[in-house]
């Protein structure tokens, strides 16, 4: 009976329901319930409360892009306890008692218009571009290309999807037609009028082989884009696709149609574009702030359709070290920080002058040994150093216990397909095992470079105390950023900690790393098998065959040791008292809304 209620359910589905403009994330979750695609909504989903990502950022506690999720999550997703769309939501990733934060934006009768808010941003890695088809760092895309460039749509609070650029949307009973109608007036930072011819060239630069968008993949299915009129533009999928929406259209994480300016691009090049792009966003890069390693600062974008923001200035400040970010938060050097490391949390939490905020996020780090190298070209080695690692280990000692122990690239956010305990999972940790396998293929005397940022150390030292039983000789290698990226594109390393961030559906955080001729596979991972179970997550509708089949990739993954997957965080951000309006939306930071208070 239950098999035939299924069914029934599948045959009746009427894909306009994501028609804008606004799909609640109870619509959403109620259409991901049954199909299996839950596009972002999901975070909350499975924490009680893209694109992307497929980035690849060293993972230390936390001072990069980390990756982030709550340690919830449900098996059945027609389980889900839906609340009505105006119910309040918690969005903690995990209990944290201390100072409340007030994260709802205040009126803007009740606001102050001015002021500039520094921004202690958190990476230790530098913004290589500030193209959105080129972004490959999760915190930029989510963080900064969020308010340089506008898109079709947008989140809210709940995670549910609703306009942007795109005043409405239809989409066709059988899923394969999206038509949007783009608001009237939009203009491009350099004046230029903003129209869906501007999308169909944006959809022709990303997918450019040339042009090498490491987000072209999410425009597979797009087997046609049309300008209708200057403001009607028409997609045709050649398949449903659920995380359509969210994984290539959105403001921040699904970047693959953020609309290029065609002139900007004629004037200042790829490379140029890439150092101070030309938005439609609520922001834009101030001329000649941007400086490699420094920052770069973001002024209001007066002709933005949602009006002029309410700050005068947002300077985008570089503190790699955790320690400095806290400190300038403290003394008032900078307003906010976009990350709050997980050293800070209980400092932060202390100061009553302070507010954390924090969120789920959906997102996975690992440990990614080089296939095209001996003996990691060897399961049996590749295992062996999995189950050498305790994860509970790492997350105490790399996250002080705030973070979630991975066993796989399936975030718990994703809660329909997630599951927190896995007693098969063959990367479980397991010394006597993993001493078995070393020895098995002679790793005693081995030595293994780990390639590392700079300013990286707990979760390197923790892999490289673990990998000492089994008679690996672990050596830290730190680079600066530009030299790291370089080696690790050109796949010239040992081990490297990463992982995927600021991701909108499980498809983000796989296709880059795990298709044999992903983007970020550059490691020498390929298994057929493998690739046959991504199509499959993509190209059906049932909700039963798009979860099996992403639990078959999975232990496919873990048998493989495509990584060794590690852990799952929490976003944190913290600010001063007198930053008010901040959108507590996970993993971006929406900040038109922001005002300060003085």
């Amino acid at each position: 009976m239950e098999e035939e209620r299924t069914t029934k359910r599948l045959a009746d589905i009427d894909w306009s329901v994501l028609s804008g403009p606004r799909v609640s994330r109870r619509t959403m979750m109620r259409l991901a319930a049954a199909t299996g695609a839950i596009p972002l909504a999901s975070w909350l989903a499975a924490c009680g409360g893209d694109d992307d990502d497929d980035d690849d950022d060293d993972d230390d506690g936390g001072t990069t892009d980390p990756t982030e999720a709550d340690s919830g999550g449900s098996d059945d997703a027609t389980a889900i306890d839906e609340p009505e769309d105006d119910e309040p939501t918690a969005t903690s990733g995990q209990e944290i008692s201390g100072t409340a934060a007030e994260a709802t934006p205040t009126s803007d009768t009740e606001a102050n218009q001015g002021g500039t808010l520094t921004m202690g941003f958190g990476t230790v890695t530098q913004i290589l571009t500030l193209d959105p088809a080129q972004v490959t760092q999760g915190i930029v895309a989510g963080e900064l290309i969020a308010n340089i460039f506008s898109s079709l749509v947008q989140f809210d609070e709940n995670l549910g999807v609703v306009s942007d650029l795109a005043e409405d949307w239809t989409v066709s009973e059988d899923g394969l037609e999206y038509t949007f109608n783009l608001r009237d007036g939009l203009t491009h930072h350099n004046g230029d009028t903003l129209t869906a011819e501007d999308f169909v060239y944006t959809y022709e630069r990303t997918t450019n082989e040339e042009f090498a968008s490491p987000h072209a993949n999410k425009l597979n299915l797009v087997t046609d884009i049309t300008a209708v009129d200057d403001l009607t533009l028409s997609l045709t999928l050649s398949a449903p696709f659920a995380p359509f929406l969210a994984v290539a259209c959105s403001r921040g994480p699904g970047r693959a149609l953020t609309p290029i300016s065609r002139r900007a691009i004629e004037e200042m090049g790829d490379e140029d574009f890439g150092l101070s792009p030309v938005g439609c966003g609520p922001f834009k890069v101030v001329e000649g702030s941007r400086e490699v390693g420094q920052g770069l600062e973001l002024e209001p974008f007066e002709e933005w359709y949602g009006g002029r923001p309410l700050l005068d200035r947002i300077v985008i400040q570089i503190i790699p070290e955790p320690s400095s970010q806290t400190s300038a938060l403290e003394a008032g050097d900078v307003d906010m920080l976009n990350i709050v490391d997980e050293t800070g949390v209980e400092l932060i939490q202390s100061n009553g002058d302070l507010v954390l905020v924090q969120a789920p996020g959906t997102s996975w780090s690992g440990l990614t040994m080089n296939f095209t190298r001996p003996p990691w070209d060897d399961v049996r080695a590749r295992m062996a150093v999995s189950k050498a690692i305790d994860r509970e280990d790492y997350v105490e000692r790399t996250f002080f216990g705030l973070a979630t122990p991975g066993h796989s690239a399936i975030a718990p956010a994703f809660g329909w397909v997630y599951h927190a305990d896995d007693p098969e999972n063959p990367q479980a940790y397991d010394l006597d095992e993993a001493k078995r396998l070393a020895e098995e293929v002679g790793l005693d005397g081995t030595t293994a470079v780990l390639m590392a940022l700079s300013d990286n150390s707990r979760a390197q030292e923790v892999i490289r105390n673990a990998m000492t039983e089994i008679g690996v000789e672990v050596e830290i290698q730190p680079l600066q950023s530009a030299a790291l990226n370089e080696r690790w594109q050109a796949g010239d390393f040992d081990f490297h900690i990463n992982g995927s961030v600021v991701d909108a559906d499980p498809d983000d955080g796989h296709a880059n790393f795990f298709y044999s001729d992903g983007p970020w596979n550059v490691y020498g991972y390929n298994n057929p098998e493998a690739d046959e179970l991504m199509n499959k997550t993509r190209e059906t509708n049932d909700l039963d065959e798009r979860r099996q089949a992403w639990l078959d990739l999975e232990k496919v993954l873990q048998t493989d040791v495509a990584y060794a997957f590690l852990s799952h965080s929490i976003d944190f951000t913290a600010f001063h008292q007198d930053v008010k309006g901040y959108r507590n939306i996970p993993e971006m930071r929406y900040m038109e809304t922001v005002w300060l208070d003085r």
